[in-house]
This record gives structure tokens, C-alpha cells and sequence, in this order.
């Protein structure tokens, strides 16, 4: 992992305001403004259960740090699903937009309970007394989506399923890259939350991958906590900051930047090229109209699923056949491809 650094911009109350007056909801709600749509909007693939599956009949605890952030709709139905063909019954907690104290209650109520495995998405490395909490008891452990326990020497657990997120962030660049094709490219680089495992790999990816293509010139670096309004606001303080000429892209973390890009395009700076992470219908959408470039397609369901599929194996005595980590698709998201994917939630 490699230490965020760089600079960080000082959001003022007077922009971030602005940003939740223009979209009229606040923290971690829907991701952006309604969109003409123009595209059909199917539902993400699913699974198709298998008959003869013979059912774990455990029950499993499941803590989200982030729940309340619309990425995980769909991250549920992988949940249901999962639990539907492996027999399992389980019970899902929020970590209060990862607040740790939250997280670890969660995790010491999994403990006491004596729950049979434990699915755990936590906010970053404040869990891992909780984890050595569940090692104690004897209650397995298998990550999802975020990691902080998986790979360390002082705790136990039995896999992560999810993005590799250093790929992730190098993916990104090359988008960026291909999409300037040599030409030069100020980039303004915005993250979610700093404290996420998952912004720090991304972060490492983007900065191991920078050097390959030297014309991606980063002239900032800020931060906006993967919310909408402070999209928003971090995007309407760049393009005060840069004129025409001085910027010419801002690479997001996450799907947030609706409102923004509507933002830039309703004020003239269409000139800003948008590059964004994940993948739900608003930003689908936006791609598909040439208002957005392009995405890094994480999709949330069958993360879930195959974290319930984790579980099953490892509680069936078949640890052999458990892939340690389990790193799903990262599927580029383009203007040439946007149609034929259907978005990973938001439907």
C-alpha cells in the first residue's frame, strides 16, 4: 500500500452547501440528478440456481460498513441469492457509514451469538480488534468488497471476494491515457474516503501505473468521501480554480459524479473530460450520451454471491476449492460498450 498524499483541497461550508441545495439531498443518497433515458434499463444479470445443492443449514452474520450507500442495492440481492442456494440464514448490520465503534458492536453481537461464519465488509483497519475477536471464538471469517484482516500475520481470515482495487486504480489511468492518446492530460485525482483500504490500493494503483504514460500530468488531489454533494462542491471548487486550459479531466473514485458532470456541462466546461468508478444507471447513461468517458465496471452482486459461496465451501470442509483472493472482473465501461452492459444496480 502506499501512503495518499499530495495535495488536499479545503472543501468551504459556503461550496458544500451550494452542492447540497443544487441537488436537493444530502450525504450518500441517490447519485445524481434525473437523466432523459434514452437507454433501456435492465436488470443485472443473475445467477441461476443450481438444483441438488445440499444446504449448509448455518446462519450467517453479515456487517456492511457503508450500507446506506446506494452500491450496495444490488450488493443485497447477491446476499439473498447466495444464501438461497447454499442454505444459509443470515443476518445483515450497517456500520453506521463505517464508524468503527458501530463495526466492532456488530462483530462482538456475531461473537456472543455464536453465528457460524461471519461476512465482513469493514471500513479499514480500526475492525481488526473485532476480527481477533471472531478468531477467538472460533467464528471464520470471509471479507467482501473491503479488506483490512485478509493477508495480515496477526489475524485469520479465510478470503477476500471483491475488486483487486490496486488493479482498479491502475485501470483507471489507463483509461484516462487511451482516451488522450498521448496528448497531454491535467488531471485533477479525487478520492473517496482516505481511510478506506480500498481508496488507498486504488491510489497505489494509480500512482504505479502513472509513470507508463507521462503525458497524465496530476495538478490535484482532493477528496470526496464517495458523496455526491461533496462531488459537487470538490468539482465546482477545481473548475474556479482551473480555467479553460488549465485542467482537463477529473478521474472520480466512485459512481458520484452525476450531479457534477451535470454541473460542468450546464456551465460551459464541457471541455472537462469525467472519468468515474463503478457503474450504476445514471452513469451508464451519462457515458452512453459522451458526457462522461468511461468507468471501471466493480459490479456489487456477484461479490456478495461469491462471498456466500466462500462461506459454503469453507463451512463444508472444502477449503481447497476456495480461491484466496477471489478477484472478480473489472470490466472497462466506454461510449462504444455502454449499451450492451446493463448498469450493475440502479434500475
Amino acid at each position: 500500500m502506499t501512503r495518499v498524499h499530495d495535495e488536499t483541497v479545503r472543501i468551504t461550508r459556503r461550496a458544500l452547501l451550494a452542492g447540497v441545495a443544487a441537488i436537493g439531498f444530502g450525504a450518500l443518497s441517490a447519485t445524481g440528478p434525473a437523466l432523459a433515458q434514452t437507454l433501456d434499463c435492465p436488470p443485472p444479470p443473475r445467477v441461476t440456481m443450481v438444483d441438488g445443492v445440499e444446504p449448509a443449514n448455518k446462519k450467517i452474520g453479515v456487517s456492511v460498513a457503508y450500507l446506506a450507500v446506494p452500491f450496495y442495492a444490488n450488493f443485497k440481492t447477491g446476499l439473498e441469492d447466495g444464501a438461497k442456494q447454499f442454505g444459509f440464514e443470515y443476518d445483515l448490520l450497517d456500520g453506521n457509514l463505517g464508524d468503527v465503534a458501530t463495526e466492532l458492536a456488530n462483530l462482538q453481537n456475531f461473537a456472543t451469538q455464536g453465528y457460524d461464519l461471519v461476512l465482513l465488509t469493514p471500513s479499514g483497519e480500526g475492525i481488526i480488534p473485532g476480527i481477533k475477536q471472531l478468531n477467538s471464538a472460533g467464528i471464520p471469517i470471509v471479507e467482501v468488497n473491503n479488506r483490512s484482516g485478509f493477508g495480515r500475520d496477526d489475524v485469520e481470515v479465510v478470503t477476500y471476494v471483491g475488486a483487486d482495487d490496486v488493479e482498479f486504480g491502475r485501470l483507471q489511468a489507463q483509461l484516462v491515457a487511451e482516451h488522450f492518446k498521448g496528448s497531454e492530460a491535467k488531471v485533477a485525482y479525487v478520492m473517496g474516503f482516505l481511510s478506506s483500504p480500498a481508496q488507498v490500493l486504488r491510489a497505489q494503483g494509480w500512482d504505479e501505473e502513472r509513470p507508463n504514460h507521462p503525458e497524465i500530468n496530476e495538478i490535484a488531489r482532493v477528496s470526496d468521501d464517495f458523496d455526491s454533494a461533496k462531488a459537487l462542491a470538490v468539482t465546482q471548487d477545481l473548475l474556479s480554480r482551473f480555467p479553460k486550459g488549465e485542467i482537463d479531466a477529473i478521474v472520480m473514485q466512485g459512481p458520484e459524479g452525476a450531479a457534477a458532470v451535470d454541473f460542468a456541462q450546464r456551465t460551459g466546461r464541457t471541455e472537462v473530460k469525467f472519468f468515474a468508478g463503478d457503474y450504476p444507471a445514471d452513469i451508464r447513461q451519462l457515458i452512453h450520451d459522451g458526457k462522461m468517458v468511461g468507468t471501471v465496471n466493480q459490479d456489487p452482486y456477484p461479490q456478495a454471491y461469491h462471498a456466500m459461496e466462500a462461506a459454503y465451501l469453507h463451512l463444508m470442509g472444502r477449503d481447497d476449492e476456495i480461491k484466496k483472493p477471489n478477484f472478480l472482473p473489472l470490466p472497462l465501461v466506454r461510449a462504444d460498450n455502454a449499451e450492451a452492459i446493463p448498469p450493475a444496480w440502479g434500475c
